[in-house]
């Protein structure tokens, strides 16, 4: 079942330097403006980070040092439709439903951490996304960045390259045709079913070669006659050994996993606590509050200022410390318990044979059975020979492999639906047909430079964005594009390119989009919505006077959504 989310509105929070960012969006069109530099990028970026994308984290560095917290409030629409909040506090994001326990990610900063993987896995069961990217040999659920890039246009290589505004899913090997071929619906079920099913013959005869340790692991029976079979007393003795140090290890494992548990636990009773003690701290200033006993204005010496300014910083200190260790101590109990959990799946692989070993009712018949049990794992050896041919079959198979010619026509099929609708876009944008058919799984560069590049991309993404609505199963994000004005676009343009806008815009989801203002234009933001968006427009100001201004000084108004992200992340 087809999945929405609508974005309903953004906070961002700077506690230690006191500035904050709030704003509301429409359900339709939402333009973002304000000067060059002034942080219109940076809402944006802030927006896919909130989500846990770190493709972009470094944009954000001069934001992200004023330990900035961003909330984004949006409504998840599938069978009915509910109100979701997700928080991220650096490298930790907490994500709150109604009805629903609230879900903690602890040390998302890394892609490649348990936590962020846990994260992806919850985003994609929760918009139905089930786009499997090949790498290193194997198909993995595809990164978050994939399940956004469809429905986001970067500042930098959007607007140059398609594919391109996310860094790093070049490193998946067939990117463009599994992307392509999942959001425009292309089953390629039997490609892929295919393919893994050689892959997981040719892994199970390489296990195979590696001769009586992995046999062992498959046959009880071979292994507890070599156990009983006095050829092999060094082997059983060494086996029991290893048995008695894996269970030891174990129980030290799960020891170990208990204590770190609860110092966890310990540290995140600690935060609540430094985070009430900031609170109670900051109102409690010598020069201006009361005592909150009596009532009283408390002292203003030279001593008690200087007590409490060295609190709040002996609090900041100390909150900064506790965050780090709970991240750390997060990743030293994923790896603990993965490692427990490979320890007793080891174990009880061994228990099941030595339970079985009982050498007083070893008798001739079954010393034969054993004996026969033995030469047969010695034949073992002459069995290899074939395991090595066949193999070397299999693997001939999976360089040969090759798509159906039926999914070839059916690219050929969405790429002529493709290439209509472009076509119609391109003319409404006024710019040349280009000569040649552009093929979408070619991925070619588009020749065109400046402002005619620009509008070809847009007409590239609102084609696909107008395809991929199509498919069934995709899930629908809102349409997200920075600096459609990214080259030197004179007015005339202008004006082409937001009526195509508004012409064109998706009708399931928001757009969302980014202009830059200067005293050089001869027209504002309001001018374009009146002219080009009937007044229908939500505006979206990045202060206009100034640059790098996306936070600014809290105000007061902004009191209740504070607290209220405060108390959701403790």
């Amino acid at each position: 079942m087809k999945t929405y989310i609508k974005y309903k509105r953004f906070f961002a929070y700077s506690e230690e330097y006191n500035k904050c960012f709030y704003t509301e969006f429409g359900n339709g069109i939402n333009l973002i403006y304000g000067k060059n530099t002034s942080g219109k990028s940076t809402l944006i970026q802030s927006l896919n980070y909130t989500f846990g994308i770190n493709d972009e984290k470094h944009k954000l560095d001069e934001v992200l040092a004023e330990n900035v917290i961003f909330r984004l409030d949006f409504e998840f629409v599938k069978s009915n439709s509910e109100n979701i909040t997700i928080i991220r506090d650096t490298d930790f994001i907490f994500i709150h439903r109604k009805d629903h326990p609230t879900r903690k990610f602890f040390g998302i900063n890394g892609n490649k951490s348990v936590e962020h993987k846990l994260l992806k896995k919850y985003l994609a069961e929760l918009l139905g996304f089930n786009l499997f990217l090949e790498s290193k040999g194997e198909y993995k659920l595809g990164s978050i960045e994939s399940m956004f890039l469809p429905y986001y246009v970067a500042q930098d290589y959007g607007w140059v390259l398609s594919l391109k505004s996310f860094r790093g899913l070049d490193y998946f090997r067939n990117f463009k045709f599994d992307y392509y071929d999942y959001y425009l619906g292309i089953k390629n079920d039997f490609d892929r079913l295919e393919k893994q099913n050689l892959e997981t013959k040719k892994q199970k005869l390489e296990n195979e070669r590696r001769f009586l340790v992995d046999i062992e692991k498959s046959n009880d029976n071979l292994l507890l006659s070599k156990l009983k079979d006095e050829e092999f007393i060094t082997k059983t003795a060494e086996y029991i050994a290893k048995y008695k140090g894996y269970k030891e290890e174990l129980i030290q494992g799960e020891r170990d996993y208990l204590v770190l548990s609860n110092k966890i636990k310990l540290c995140e009773e600690h935060r609540k606590v430094l985070l009430s003690i900031k609170r109670n701290i900051k109102n409690q200033s010598p020069y201006k509050d009361n005592c909150p006993t009596c009532k009283q204005k408390l002292p203003n010496t030279i001593e008690r200022v200087y007590e409490y300014f060295q609190d709040i910083e002996d609090t900041e200190k100390q909150l900064k410390t506790n965050k780090k260790e709970i991240s750390d101590k997060k990743g030293n109990l994923n790896s603990l318990k993965k490692k427990n959990c490979e320890l007793r799946t080891e174990i009880e692989k061994r228990y099941s044979v030595l339970k079985d070993y009982n050498i007083d009712n070893l008798s001739v018949n079954t010393w034969l059975e054993n004996k026969a049990n033995v030469t047969l794992s010695k034949k073992i050896q002459q069995q290899l020979g074939i395991i090595e041919i066949e193999l070397q079959g299999v693997i001939g198979e999976l360089n040969k492999f090759k798509t159906e010619e039926l999914i070839i026509a059916e690219r050929k099929k969405k790429e002529k639906s493709f290439y209509t609708l472009f076509s119609s876009y391109l003319k409404e944008l006024e710019v040349k047909m280009i000569k040649d058919d552009y093929t979408l799984y070619a991925n070619k560069l588009f020749p065109q430079q400046g402002v005619e590049l620009l509008k070809t991309l847009l007409a590239y993404y609102f084609s696909l964005n107008k395809l991929f609505s199509s498919t069934s199963y995709v899930h629908r994000l809102p349409m997200v594009m920075d600096a459609i004005f990214k080259e030197d676009v004179d007015e005339s343009n202008r004006a082409l390119i937001l009526d195509f806008i508004n012409k064109f815009k998706p009708c399931d989801t928001q757009i969302i989009f980014s202009v830059a203002e200067s005293k050089n234009n001869n027209k504002t933001a309001f001018d374009y919505n009146k002219e080009h968006f009937n007044s229908n427009c939500k505006l979206i100001e990045i202060d206009t006077k100034k640059e790098r201004a996306f936070l600014s000084e809290f105000q007061a108004k902004y009191e209740e959504i504070k607290n209220e992200t405060l108390e959701l992340i403790e």
